[in-house]
């Protein structure tokens, strides 16, 4: 007669704590991050989805490496135009709840490191095709940016 092993006492209290913590885990928020500061009309931005096989890729969202300083020129009231001279194209171009919107990802080094920031900007442009708002997705992009 063949003997069946049993698991010890700690190995199936493990098992059981593993079991019950997994089915306690909260579930992820996939909602659009609102910040009032950088974002007050609450814009969507689309979010980046990974599957498997992606994740051989070293980063799933990248930017064009840009100065913060360039930041300043984008005003209410620019033209498209202006904005291309001084972002160059954009991303993406859709019609949002309240105009024209063109999205930018770009690259930002942090302060006193060798990291980068990647950053999700939006320009919103009114009727007359001329800047109504320019958003962060981010706050924390907002924050790397010249007073």
């Amino acid at each position: 007669m063949k003997k069946t092993p049993h698991a010890s006492p700690a190995a199936a209290a493990f098992v059981l704590a593993a079991a019950l913590l997994g089915a306690a885990a909260p579930a992820v928020a996939r909602d659009n991050p609102v910040d009032p500061v950088s974002n007050p009309d609450k814009l969507d931005y689309r979010d980046v989805e990974a599957r498997r096989p992606d994740f051989k890729e070293p980063f799933l969202r990248d930017g064009v490496v840009s100065r913060p300083e360039r930041f300043r020129e984008i005003k209410p009231g620019i033209t498209q135009a202006q904005v291309l001279a001084v972002l160059g194209q954009a991303l993406k171009q859709q019609r949002g709840a309240l105009g024209t919107e063109w999205d930018y990802h770009f690259k930002f080094q942090m302060p006193q490191s060798a990291n980068y920031l990647v950053c999700q900007y939006k320009v919103v442009f009114d009727d007359s095709q001329a800047v109504r708002s320019a958003v962060w997705r981010r706050r924390q992009c907002l924050d790397l940016l010249p007073r």
